[in-house]
């Protein structure tokens, strides 16, 4: 069970990588190779923990790993969506 708390530790990061190599990307397109790479890598990484972790420990804490990443990767977009939404709805209010 305390595999959880590496998906958790993992999915943020995947989370935050995701932020910066698309602001990456999306400013020059001479990055979107090396944004490619970055996602490639960051595919690479979750394989090889995952697949570490189902090797030498056991399957079920595979198991525990990826669903604090997915929570993570879930949670984490959401949060930030809805403060969005509500600096948006208050930027609105004080017009």
């Amino acid at each position: 069970m305390w595999t959880v708390f590496i998906g958790i530790g993992l999915g943020v990061l995947e989370v935050l990588l995701l932020r910066k190599s698309v602001v990456m990307m999306s400013a020059d397109k001479a990055n979107i190779p090396l944004g490619i790479f970055i996602t490639i890598g960051k595919l690479a990484l979750i394989l090889a923990v995952l697949y570490c972790i189902a090797r030498f420990i056991s399957l079920s804490a595979m198991i525990w790993c990826a669903g604090g990443m997915a929570a993570a990767m879930i949670v984490l977009p959401v949060i930030r969506s809805l403060r969005t939404i509500r600096e948006g709805r208050r930027a609105q209010e004080e017009k």
